[in-house]
């Protein structure tokens, strides 16, 4: 439930509708500034507030908003497809920590090879390849299944995140065999860990507003 939750939450609400219509990056910021000029409204912004807004850019905020609440009563009916997209946010947080705790686990191997951490770097791997492919599936289905965005973020975490699915069975090959090229698995992992920090910011990115850590 509490997945669920997750998330339904509003910012990532309006971020799923936003990438099934294959918006830009301006129109996605938009129409974030709309929910939130909607919402401020709602929980009682004072007049000066309301008065010193750009009239133009309140008029263009709440055409925006009205378009994706019709959107919405249109799409009231129960959607398996649109509801298993909108479980993506939640379930992307396992592979990224299985497959970072499996980094972590095969630098302690490193340091110290006696300290028969290999079946848990097996089981993490696995766990995370597993949990990639249903992550990235569920992502195509939350996006929207083309082949290119009008979002150049949108863009690259849809590819990134099919790489690192990709990746984590690449992984989980090399794991599965007898005596397991440790090498290549690390150089796997470090390529996974790089990008896994790429693809959590982007998502950010699209979900909270652009510079959403105000650097």
């Amino acid at each position: 439930m509490l997945m669920i939750i997750v998330a339904m939450s509003i910012s990532t609400a309006y971020a799923h509708e936003a990438h099934r219509k294959d918006m830009t990056d301006a129109e996605m910021a938009e129409m974030k500034q709309a929910a939130q000029k909607v919402h401020d409204g709602a929980t009682g912004a004072s007049a000066d507030e309301a008065n010193s807004a750009d009239a133009t850019s309140s008029e263009m905020s709440a055409d925006i908003h009205s378009e994706m609440m019709a959107t919405n009563r249109q799409d009231a009916a129960f959607s398996l497809t649109d509801f298993l997209g909108r479980l993506h946010p939640a379930l992307v947080h396992f592979p990224i920590a299985l497959f970072l705790a499996a980094g972590l686990a095969e630098l302690i191997l490193v340091a110290r090879p006696a300290s028969g951490l290999e079946p848990t770097v097996r089981f993490l791997v696995y766990t995370g390849a597993a949990g990639g492919i249903l992550a990235a599936l569920l992502g195509w289905l939350a996006a929207g299944f083309r082949l290119s965005d009008r979002s150049e973020t949108l863009g690259l975490h849809r590819w990134t995140g099919t790489a690192i699915a990709l990746a984590g069975v690449s992984a989980a090959i090399v794991t599965y065999r007898a005596k397991p090229g440790r090498i290549l698995l690390r150089f796997i992992l470090a390529g996974l860990a790089v990008a896994l920090l790429l693809q959590h910011y982007w998502g950010a990115e699209m979900s909270l507003g652009p510079n959403h850590m105000g650097m």
